[in-house]
């Protein structure tokens, strides 16, 4: 595990290092609690509040503290996902903050939040590789307009700009496919220029026009040839249950057509890319939709084992939402009562390591099972739990990380049951606050 605070090279005052490790270490063991509750007295929490606030200390500084492990992760995975997503903070009753801006199309006041996490091409999450913040002046315009500006006067142009930001410091030296929903079908982000180790996988929004004979997009991979069939477990999301699917994908190459409507034509050229529809070929007994993507990809789908790597890799999004889920409901960053947004984000940037360190967690019990707990638990707290939860085993031998976490989610209400599967983020937040508040007791009682 990374020790963000250990770089004083990146601050210019060393002080400022410990006191991120301080503040991390506080926060990571009363997650959704708010800053004076976790921190335990005044002091402690006015430590915090002050660092965040100190003109000296950048959101940049705390950020590249976590950035160092982020890359040294994806060099070791070797192909690394970067997937990104836009989510939205709102503080409208927190009118006491400064520097807020509009959110959507409505009278919500917040900050507007992009970011670009990493993740191993078998799913375990590696980190955060950029985040972009800003705010609205104003609601939104209208269509019509936005459509006549240049990229780079959208808020599109984000996804553009995380591209580059994500691979920063990892040109050739590891593979860095970049997923992401139709939010992201631009055509500049297919026609941007990237490095030769990097690929896109980006679920297509648009039936664009192509070059080929039949001349839109739908109607050209409708027609594709069935490269096979898979079934797949589709995680729970707030549309539909856990489920499985059974996945139909048909692929082809086609050459997109510059868009018509575009402000400066003339100065993009069409973008050969390939194409596969994933379509569920039942419809579901729960009553949700039926799955259906159209993915563009750079990634090759000359056979059916390399289109179904690319599907199973896009099932991959979805973590994003979740480390959106985690800021938000697990590190309560909405709860936080600062009075300048620029304060909002060195806070943001903080819990953003949180959020990640929960995530890597909850996956451990799924990808590392036999892995010794002692990579994130102590002698003291691994034994407190042995003690909680086995009260007679008197073995030497430290617990498994998958054992462990699974007694830290019981805490939070996790049931273990047969058929219960895995601990999830929510249950292992709440169990981690629940078991420190036992470790300080414990404390506490060995000193009197």
């Amino acid at each position: 595990m990374d020790q963000p605070g250990n770089k004083p090279k990146i601050f210019q005052d060393i002080r400022h290092a410990k006191r991120l490790r301080k503040t991390l270490l506080l926060l990571s063991e009363h997650p959704g609690e708010t800053v004076p509750k976790a921190s335990g007295n005044a002091n402690k929490s006015q430590s915090i509040y002050r660092f965040w606030s100190n003109k000296k200390v950048k959101k940049t500084q705390i950020l590249a503290t976590h950035r160092e492990g982020v890359v040294r992760r994806c060099v070791e995975a070797g192909v690394v996902l970067a997937i990104q997503d836009t989510t939205d903070l709102e503080y409208t009753t927190h009118e006491a903050t400064k520097g807020l801006g509009y959110l959507n199309q409505t009278l919500q006041q917040g900050i507007k939040v992009h970011s670009c996490i990493a993740v191993s091409a078998t799913g375990e999450p590696l980190g955060l590789l950029h985040q972009q913040t800003w705010t609205r002046k104003d609601r939104s315009g209208k269509k019509k307009e936005r459509k006549k500006k240049p990229i780079q006067e959208k808020e599109s142009y984000r996804w553009l700009q995380t591209l580059i930001g994500a691979e920063e410091g990892l040109a050739q030296k590891a593979k860095v496919i970049h997923v992401a929903d139709r939010e992201a079908d631009i055509f500049e982000l297919f026609a941007q220029k990237r490095c030769s180790n990097s690929e896109l996988l980006i679920r297509g929004e648009y039936n664009r026009r192509v070059k080929e004979e039949m001349e839109y997009l739908l109607p050209m991979i409708e027609q594709g040839s069935i490269l096979g069939t898979m079934t797949i477990n589709l995680e729970r999301n707030p549309k539909r249950s856990a489920r499985q699917a059974t996945l139909q994908i048909r692929g082809m190459k086609v050459t997109l057509e510059v868009p018509q409507n575009h402000p400066k034509p003339h100065n993009l050229q069409p973008v050969e890319i390939n194409v596969l529809l994933v379509e569920e070929t039942e419809k579901p007994a729960d009553g949700s939709q039926p799955i259906r993507w159209l993915l563009l990809t750079t990634l090759p789908i000359d056979d059916f084992q390399q289109a179904w790597q690319c599907v199973e890799w896009y099932t991959y999004r979805w973590l994003i939402e979740r480390f959106h889920f985690t800021l938000k409901s697990g590190c309560g960053v909405e709860k936080l009562q600062l009075q300048a947004r620029e304060r909002l984000e060195k806070a943001l940037a903080t819990y953003n390591i949180l959020a990640w360190r929960l995530m890597w967690l909850t996956y451990q019990v799924r990808l590392n099972r036999d892995a010794s707990c002692q990579v994130v638990f102590s002698p003291q707290e691994w034994k407190l739990l042995r003690r909680k939860f086995q009260p007679k085993n008197r073995s030497k031998k430290p617990p498994t990380l998958r054992q462990a976490l699974i007694w830290i989610a019981s805490l939070g209400g996790f049931l273990a049951r047969s058929g219960d599967g895995e601990p999830g983020l929510k249950t292992l937040w709440r169990g981690l606050s629940t078991f420190y508040y036992l470790l300080e007791g414990s404390q506490l009682v060995s000193t009197s």
